[in-house]
């Protein structure tokens, strides 16, 4: 039977994407956010695997890494704690398919850049794996042939050949020109309380790309940050991003299962929610009481 693949659109998800078409009769890829899926408005069809998103009933199969995510009791796939979910597809696969061998490497780039075990230099000048992630946002859904094609150029290229390519290499520069004026605004939307770095960028409907891992290179006194946006794909909501500060990891919370509270979710070291604008401030009230002097 062929089969579908529903995922998400970062480097996480293509790479789950690339090693299930080496694995199973896929005759498309589709994209979704998390919170679609967690609410029930994603369109999920019977012969989908789900990668990278939370359970939904309706799918065939289903793969991911998330803590915060609901487990059913009987599924086909696999879910466990790991750094990606590329990673569980992986190693679900590879005791029947030993010529995966060939995209270990691809793996264990996407594991450290999805548990964000990075260095210093790699966040303030990214290079091949890590910026080949930064073109890749799922805001921008009309940028799916992009990301379809990333699919194929993983699945047949060396990471040389791939950052060579020209539309490849058009996405970066475009990002890294981006990157210094998301970086100029978060150092002026940013302030401290105690060990907490709140970023408040709701005063931007429209925010130029940037790299997410800039909040923790920018303030590693903090061991906590809050980013606050909005959701350009739900009016009316606004983005709450939690995590701990990838060079300070001295927090003890469990963030996924503390914003599963608020309608999110995610690991313990990071994850997020989306709420209504009306009550942003009063959530963020509420989670600084539990972060500060975590």
């Amino acid at each position: 039977m062929k089969m579908g693949v529903l995922t998400r659109a970062d480097l996480d998800g293509i790479v789950c994407a690339v090693l299930l078409k080496k694995t199973e009769d896929i005759e498309q890829v589709r994209f979704s956010e998390p919170k679609f899926v967690q609410d029930g408005e994603a369109d999920v069809h019977p012969n989908d695997i789900l990668a990278n998103l939370p359970y939904d009933s309706r799918c065939a199969m289903w793969f991911d890494h998330h803590i915060a995510n609901s487990k059913p009791k009987e599924f086909k796939g696999h879910f466990k704690t790991a750094p990606s979910a590329a990673r569980v597809v992986y190693d679900y696969y590879l005791p029947n398919f030993p010529g995966l061998t060939q995209y270990a490497d691809l793996v264990k780039e996407t594991d450290r850049i999805d548990s964000a075990e990075l260095t210093y230099a790699e966040v303030m000048d990214p290079q091949r794996h890590l910026l080949l992630s930064m073109t890749i946002d799922g805001r921008y859904y009309q940028e799916k042939p992009y990301w379809l094609r990333l699919i194929d150029l993983l699945s047949e290229k060396d990471i040389g050949t791939i950052m060579n390519d020209d539309e490849v290499k058009s996405k970066c520069d475009s990002f890294l020109s981006d990157n210094e004026k998301y970086k100029e605004i978060v150092r002026k939307r940013s302030r401290m309380e105690k060990n907490v770095l709140i970023t408040d960028l709701r005063d931007y409907d429209e925010l130029p790309r940037g790299n997410r891992y800039f909040l923790y290179a920018f303030q590693s006194a903090t061991n906590l940050s809050v980013k606050i946006a909005n959701d350009p794909e739900r009016p009316g909501k606004v983005s709450i991003g939690v995590g701990y500060n990838i060079f300070n990891k001295t927090a003890n919370i469990n963030i996924g299962q503390l914003l599963k509270k608020y309608g999110g979710g995610g690991h313990k070291a990071v994850g997020s929610t989306r709420v209504p604008k009306e009550s942003v401030d009063k959530v963020i009230e509420e989670l600084l009481k539990y972060l500060i002097e975590r």
